[in-house]
């Protein structure tokens, strides 16, 4: 499970309506106690696909130990990604497994043009090297 506030629910679904019709990605930083992961930052970043970002996103290697660095000095873990789905369903496509890590969530937030839609997250399953959902909790 992976649980975050009311205010990084709007900050996911804020970047994903700026970036539409583009996706919009960043990073989750937090703790983990009972196996349940508890959001405590989003990191925003940009989306460095030379592809087209209405489909892709990207994180560089520079992102990656940004946030690692920046979970480190906060004495917190790099839980995982979210990005956004503009115009699509928040289910991972074919190209979110390809890049796929274990442990990390992968929050994925539908938007339809001003519309948010669902938000969902997915983590990789080691055994069937597939993305078994996770429950996703909003609290106050």
């Amino acid at each position: 499970m992976i649980i975050l506030s009311k205010i990084h629910s709007s900050e996911i679904q804020q970047h994903s309506l700026e970036a539409f019709p583009f996706e919009c990605c960043g990073a989750v930083i937090g703790d983990v106690s009972d196996d349940r992961k508890h959001v405590k930052e989003l990191i925003r970043l940009d989306n460095q696909s030379t592809e087209n970002q209405r489909r892709r996103f990207m994180v560089t290697d520079a992102d990656y130990q940004y946030v690692e660095t920046v979970a480190k000095e906060k004495k917190l873990t790099l839980l995982g990604f979210y990005h956004s789905h503009p115009n699509h369903p928040a289910q991972p496509s074919e190209t979110d497994l390809k890049y796929a890590w274990p442990f990390f969530s992968y929050l994925i937030q539908s938007v339809y043009d001003t519309t948010i839609k669902d938000l969902h997250s997915f983590v990789l399953d080691l055994d069937t090297q597939q993305f078994k959902e996770e429950d996703v909790k909003v609290s106050d």
